[in-house]
């Protein structure tokens, strides 16, 4: 749709609600910032040109191709390999940020073993797969549903190895809602449900999420253990889509200790596997660290540029956590470039998303800069309830540590 004709169809919606005066201020504004793509910088270097410059695949390219797969599968393979199939190609759109369409294949399949007693463990499969897909969009009921659902019937054929997975989801649950004594409990539960060398690559996901609590609790040694371990792990598997979000997750370690160009390092090896493979959500989540980075080192035209490629990623994606701590990151950049009216509405924003998806940790991030920015511009008074409201959340922890993005690794 034209940019210009959503300008237009925005003042009359506003029009009808607002006072023409005050309509009229708010589009001035919104003209400014309505466009979220940065122009190309010369100044940048070959690296982030290129990061900054990927070209997302084209969601119908997907469909035509997948349709076709399936159609004929359907006719060539046994029951059960076609549900499986099915299975692995929801779990491989999910991977490519084609969200609605792994869940379409997703529910489709579900509905066909609804009707069939047979495959237990595929069934189970698909119902964690679908809480998965509600997890990514922060939809945390439907996400839980679906998990209690699948452990229901893994509990029920005694498949500890889904049983773990299961709590691994349940911990990532709790973890992204900013429960992390839950969450942490939860991990630790589902690692107890594995035995031997087998569920190697369960195992893994758990402890790249347990280090991701320990980033969090300020407990580095720990978290680098558990990263490690589940490096080598993925190593061996080849299981290189989730040996990258370790990488990332190594980043935001590193980020918190102040070690930025190891934390710039960590992000570029993520960044480079996901771009080969187009693990879209990988990518977003590098691309916000790169900017949080940047924001700190008050570089704010690669802060900008690479928030702006996040956003495009994120709202592919429908990725509402992301597009939150993007806001966020947008906000701490205008507020270095003295822009404090428009970084203030990013904050907000974010507040707001925050808020809306229950995510305790980034409310709390969010109102933390509210509060700084408010102090800034001396409105002290404002700023104290935001303030509050962060310090609350953060008494628990040693640092105002931000997060280290805290995701399944079974997806």
């Amino acid at each position: 749709m034209n940019e210009n004709k959503i300008i237009i169809d925005l003042k009359e919606l506003l029009n009808s609600y607002l006072t023409e005066s005050f309509a009229k201020d708010f589009m001035k504004v919104l003209e400014e910032d309505i466009s979220l793509i940065t122009g190309k910088n010369s100044n940048f270097s070959d690296l982030d040109k290129d990061q900054i410059e990927y070209e997302m695949p084209e969601g119908f390219t997907y469909r035509i191709s997948i349709d076709k797969i399936i159609t004929l599968c359907s006719k060539l393979l046994t029951e059960e390999k076609y549900f499986n199939l099915l299975l692995d190609l929801s779990q491989l759109m999910l991977f490519a940020g084609e969200v609605s369409y792994s869940l379409e294949i997703a529910e489709n399949l579900l509905g066909r073993l609804h009707s069939n007693g047979i495959h237990t463990n595929i069934k189970a499969e698909t119902n964690l797969m679908i809480s998965k897909i509600y997890w990514s969009q922060a939809y945390w009921d439907d996400c839980y549903y679906f998990i209690n659902e699948a452990i229901k019937i893994f509990n029920s054929v005694d498949n500890e190895d889904g049983i773990a997975k299961c709590e691994n989801m349940l911990g990532t649950l709790y973890g992204e809602k900013g429960e992390f004594d839950k969450a942490k409990t939860h991990l630790e539960k589902a690692l107890k449900h594995l035995h031997g060398e087998e569920g190697n690559s369960t195992r893994a996901m758990i402890q790249t999420n347990l280090g991701v609590i320990n980033t969090i609790k300020g407990n580095f040694e720990k978290a680098v253990w558990n990263y490690k371990n589940a490096s080598e792990r993925f190593e061996e598997l080849q299981d290189n889509r989730r040996l990258a979000r370790v990488y990332h997750n190594l980043g935001m370690l590193y980020c918190q200790m102040e070690k930025y160009d190891d934390a710039l390092d960590e992000f570029n090896k993520c960044i480079t596997i996901s771009k080969e493979m187009n693990y879209l959500s990988n990518c977003a989540v590098a691309y916000i660290g790169k900017a949080h980075i940047y924001s700190k080192q008050d570089n704010s035209a690669l802060a900008d540029a690479y928030t702006d490629k996040a956003m495009e990623i994120a709202y592919k994606i429908n990725d509402t956590l992301s597009i939150a701590d993007i806001y966020k990151i947008k906000g701490m950049v205008q507020s270095n470039m003295e822009n404090y009216e428009l970084s203030e509405e990013m904050l907000e924003n974010s507040l707001r998303l925050n808020k809306d998806f229950e995510s305790k940790l980034n409310e709390a991030e969010s109102s933390a800069e509210l509060g700084k920015l408010l102090e800034k511009t001396d409105r002290e008074k404002e700023a104290k309830q935001y303030i509050k409201i962060a310090n609350n959340f953060f008494k628990s922890y040693k640092d105002r540590l931000s997060t280290a993005g805290l995701v399944d690794q079974s997806i």
